[in-house]
């Protein structure tokens, strides 16, 4: 078969994977993290009432602030506004509202987002892999399959977030950046540039990270009569992002400043963290309960790929890696909470296609060894699983570090741990499974897990099962129990 046949074979079957993935497993209910029902108030706000403040939504959120007399979730809003711009069509010409058809709405948005971004990443992580000279289609295709859906990216999928959106800016941003470096045109440097600025729009840090990024890979790669142009051009694309977020905020809350940032008059939710224990926190975030490379660690082949290669990679790659390299010591030092109440370390998200990316080439450029196609596939497989484990319930309860005091049940379980036991018990209370993990967490933090982790999910019947299988041990309200 040729090969041009072949990748679009491949093309349509990772399309098709993930789309159905989206139909099935996109979450019909919203949890009460604030992160994602803040974003599905604003979107209802925007789209049914046309207006910003969210005090008369269905959803309440705990990342708010009060302003003007009104509520307001304190984050970005460039997503909530724009996915409220698909579902208000939908609700002004069918009646879809959040009231009427609650499920519906939330499952919807959830299935747009996850399949768009899903499939888009898949694309583009295949193509940047088939830019590699050696190795073979096959191998290409696995591993882009691998990228989304065999790390925390299949996990977030399934709820509305700004994590994978972002990570679709950045490889963008990186894509663009490949492709100046082999042809330095002024459209892929104007690409580079929006692309950081809209990762910024999506995650502040991404925006300043990946932005000084571009513009250092345009720079050094670009020819010396042009340098200054593009990378001038680049800064103004990023620039035009910026002006646009500043533009929204001024409109929907009279400040150009991020909520969290401006706040009720001139004061934030934000604050830099402070460590007790640094070592602690970064151990966790990279190979502990929540690391990003306990849970996939296909991802330390890039690491080694960088440095073992670091200086054949172009500018474009170093560029990348050192604002990859500035992002996650970011997190590390600026944050104590692992991200909150979700699964994994969900800031390092954005990271994770890069350094797949990177990884994707020692495999590709390793010679065939006998041990390479069984570490490979332990090591994706892996991630299937931990990835699959946080589709689950990707805001899940958890250890949130300094917010978590010592004793507290959550600092117990890991967030794969975690997830597996509520999906466990959910599905096969007798198996097992449940019992091991029952006796490897002891009965008492495993029940106040459960209870937490479903009253976050608002599964009222399985609280119910619990009052009813463990009645001493039960920790909330007493419900009333089906005769």
């Amino acid at each position: 078969m040729p090969v041009k046949r072949k990748v679009k074979l491949f093309k349509l079957a990772g399309c098709a994977f993930f789309v159905i993935f989206a139909l099935l497993y996109s979450h019909v209910e919203v949890g009460m993290s604030g992160n994602e029902s803040g974003r599905f108030a604003t979107i209802q706000a925007i789209a049914e009432q046309g207006v910003f403040h969210i005090e008369n939504c269905n959803f309440r959120t705990v990342d708010r602030t009060v302003r003007n007399n009104h509520v307001y979730y304190d984050k970005l809003p460039l997503l909530p506004l724009c996915l409220a711009g698909v579902y208000a069509p939908l609700h002004k010409s069918f009646g879809i509202n959040f009231v009427d058809n609650y499920h519906l709405s939330i499952y919807l948005i959830n299935l747009l987002l996850g399949a768009v971004v899903n499939v888009l990443l898949f694309l583009w992580i295949f193509d940047l892999l088939r830019g590699i000279k050696k190795g073979k289609i096959e191998l290409k295709f696995l591993l882009a399959m691998g990228c989304v859906g065999g790390s925390w990216i299949i996990s977030y999928s399934t709820m509305l977030n700004n994590h994978t959106p972002a990570a679709l800016a950045v490889l963008g941003c990186f894509v663009a950046l490949m492709r100046y470096s082999k042809v330095p045109a002024l459209p892929a440097a104007l690409l580079a540039g929006f692309s950081a600025g809209i990762a910024g729009l999506l995650e502040l840090p991404c925006g300043l990270f990946f932005g000084l990024a571009a513009l250092a890979g345009i720079f050094f790669s670009a020819p010396r009569d042009k340098r200054l142009l593009h990378t001038v051009s680049a800064a103004s694309a990023g620039a035009l992002c910026l002006l646009i977020g500043m533009f929204i905020n001024r409109y929907a809350y009279g400040t150009v400043l991020p909520l969290y940032m401006a706040g009720s008059g001139g004061k934030g939710t934000y604050s830099p963290a402070m460590h007790s224990d640094l070592f602690y926190y970064c151990y966790h975030a990279l190979l502990g309960d929540r690391g990003i490379f306990a849970y996939t660690p296909f991802l330390f082949l890039g690491v080694w790929y960088c440095v073992k290669h670091f200086k054949s990679l172009c500018a474009a790659e170093r560029a990348i890696l050192s604002g990859s390299l500035g992002f996650m010591l970011f997190y590390l030092f600026c944050t104590n909470e692992f991200g909150g109440q979700s699964y994994g370390l969900r800031y390092f998200i954005p990271l994770i296609p890069l350094l797949w990316y990177w990884g994707g080439k020692m495999v590709l450029e390793l010679p065939r060894y006998k041990w390479k196609a069984p570490l490979l596939a332990v090591l994706i497989f892996w991630g299937v699983i931990t990835g699959l484990a946080g589709a689950y319930h990707p805001f899940s309860i958890g250890n949130e570090g300094a917010r978590s005091p010592e004793g507290h049940f959550s600092r117990n379980f890991s967030s794969f741990g975690g997830n597996l036991l509520c999906w466990s018990y959910e599905y096969f209370p007798q198996s097992t499974l449940t019992q091991r993990l029952f006796a490897r967490y002891g009965l008492s933090d495993c029940i106040q897990y459960l209870y937490w982790s479903y009253f976050h999910q608002k599964k009222v019947e399985l609280l119910k099962r619990m009052q009813q299988e463990f009645p001493e041990l039960y920790p909330g309200r007493k419900l009333k129990l089906h005769r």
